[in-house]
This record gives structure tokens, sequence and C-alpha cells, in this order.
């Protein structure tokens, strides 16, 4: 096997490079991946602010629903064993759209209905990606949350079962000597009439879901700036660093049969496509091998701990 201190930094950090590409694209190997040219790269989707109190009602009807469930499979989960760090590590999450927690998220649209902006469950299997209705939520979640966390799982977790979906609305939702937590005591005023209607709800498929999801733990783990590959990004990297990905293939023992000119743009297209597809084969065949071996270079020891950029 590969000592990883033997190996030159550079080297090291190439290869982590294209392996944790390679690891992202067995995610969406089947699924349709846009690739954005970097001239025309949109900046990211902000909240709209002004919409919050249109919303934050429903958005902590919602919270509570998923606080409750998610305090009721714990304590199924862990009986005597749960403790309140157990809770508020959920607590933390349920406004995250990358976390499982937080995946309601990305499940609700936002519509006008008349002078009311109202929550749309989209349906159980469908996933949208994370727009600016989608940080509008998030932002009114985290006005409900965030100065409140520890506040939220001390009271999940003491009391235990009595604490239901219905009661933990009441505690989040409609406490009448706590202002901050009383987003439904008073209806929601009307949108005006030059509000400028939101987007449409742009659906996604799940293994995006997934891999943001896993992006984001790499980056909990140190591994930040990673981004999302296409398929002519993995040509491109596996045609610049060919030399390194077939010596690490042979130190495995693996026959290579991946070859940077699968990817030959002068070839005709079906040639193309069918070489495409013959090299995303290989790349599954020793896939785990290569993302094994980054775990062994990156955990080995804290020195050599590669942050891609």
């Amino acid at each position: 096997p590969i000592d990883p201190a033997s190996m030159p930094k550079r080297r090291s950090s190439r290869l982590a490079l294209l392996a944790c590409a390679l690891l992202l694209a067995l995610l969406v190997a089947d699924a349709k991946v846009t690739v954005h040219d970097k001239g025309k790269k949109k900046g990211p989707a902000r909240a709209v602010k002004s919409d919050v109190k249109y919303i934050k009602c429903q958005v902590c009807e919602e919270v509570a629903k998923t606080l409750s469930r998610e305090a009721s499979s714990l304590r199924d989960e862990k009986g005597a064993k749960l403790t309140e760090s157990d809770v508020l590590e959920k607590v933390e999450k349920v406004c995250d759209p990358t976390a499982e927690e937080g995946e309601w998220l990305v499940k609700h649209d936002l519509v006008e209905k008349g002078t009311a902006l109202t929550m749309k469950f989209m349906g159980a299997d469908v996933y949208g990606k994370c727009g600016v209705e989608c940080k509008t939520m998030q932002r009114a979640c985290e006005d409900i949350v965030s100065d409140r966390d520890t506040d939220i799982a001390e009271a999940l977790f003491t009391s235990g079962d009595a604490m239901k979906r219905a009661a933990v609305t009441a505690f989040l939702c409609r406490d009448e000597t706590e202002t901050e937590r009383g987003s439904c005591l008073r209806a929601p005023p009307p949108t005006p009439k030059d509000r400028q209607k939101g987007p449409a709800f742009e659906a996604t498929d799940k293994k995006e879901i997934d891999m943001q999801r896993m992006m984001k733990q790499m980056e909990a783990m140190g591994m930040g700036g990673m981004q999302m590959y296409g398929r002519d990004d993995m040509a491109e990297m596996v045609s610049d660093y060919d030399d390194d990905f077939a010596a690490s293939a042979a130190a495995n023992g693996e026959a290579a049969g991946f070859n940077a000119q699968s990817f030959d743009e002068d070839a005709p297209a079906a040639s193309v496509a069918e070489k495409a597809k013959n090299a995303w084969s290989s790349v599954k065949r020793f896939g785990r091998g290569i993302a094994d071996k980054l775990k062994n270079a990156v955990g080995s020891d804290p020195d050599d701990n590669v942050e891609l950029r």
C-alpha cells in the first residue's frame, strides 16, 4: 500500500482532488449534471426579507412539526441514553436545507393566493433547488430558532413524550409571554398589490440533494471549497492528472482501463458517448479504492490534511 507520508505534497494534493471529484461523480453518474460557464455563473440566491412576515407563522408550524418528529425519533432510538446535546444538534440543523432535518425547506414552494403568501408542500418525492423562496423560508426559520436553540432543545428534552406536535407548536409559535415566540398570535398582513411575484419552483434530482449534503459534510471535515463537477470537467482533470491517476490505479493492482482519450472531443458524437459510458464504468469499479486511499491520506496525520480550493 501507498504510504501517504512518502508521497510528495503536490502529488498528494492532486490525487486528493481527483479522488474527491470521483466520489461526487459516483453520486451523479446517472443523473443530469449542469455545468455553468464561469463567466455566466449566477450569484447565490438571497432571502427576500420583506416576505418573512407573510410566512413566519407557517414556517414556525412546519419547524414545530419537524422538531416534534425528530425528538420522538431520538427518544425511540436512544431511550435512556438520550442527551440534551442530541436534541440540540437536531434543533441547530432544522433551518439548514442541506441537512436531513432541514429537508422540508426544499420540499415546499411559496405560492401567491390573493393577498396571501402560502407555503405549498410539493410532494414526498419532490425536491427543489434552494433558490430565493427557499432562502426566504430559511431566514424565517432562523428568526424563530437561532437565538433560542438551547431553550427549545431543553424544552424538547425535559418534557419527553408530553411534548407532542401541538405542545411544541404552542411553545414555539403561540407563547403570549414571549413576543419572539408569538409568530402565530396574529394573522399575517396582506401582501401589497405591487409585490413582485416569486420565481417558479425549480425541481431537482434527489441525487443532487445528496451530493450537496455530502459536500457540506466534507466542508465540516475541513475539506472546504468543493464544487460540483460535470463530465466535461472530469475529462479535463483526468487529462491533466492522467499519470498520477494511472500510477494510483496500478498500485492498487487495478487494470487501468481508463484513458483520457475516451473523452476525445474530435471523435464522432456516437463514439464519444460510447467511450464516455465505458469510462464511467471504469470510474465506478475502482472509485471506492481511491476513496479509501483518500481517507487514509487525509486522516492519517493532521499535518498532511489537504484543503481543496
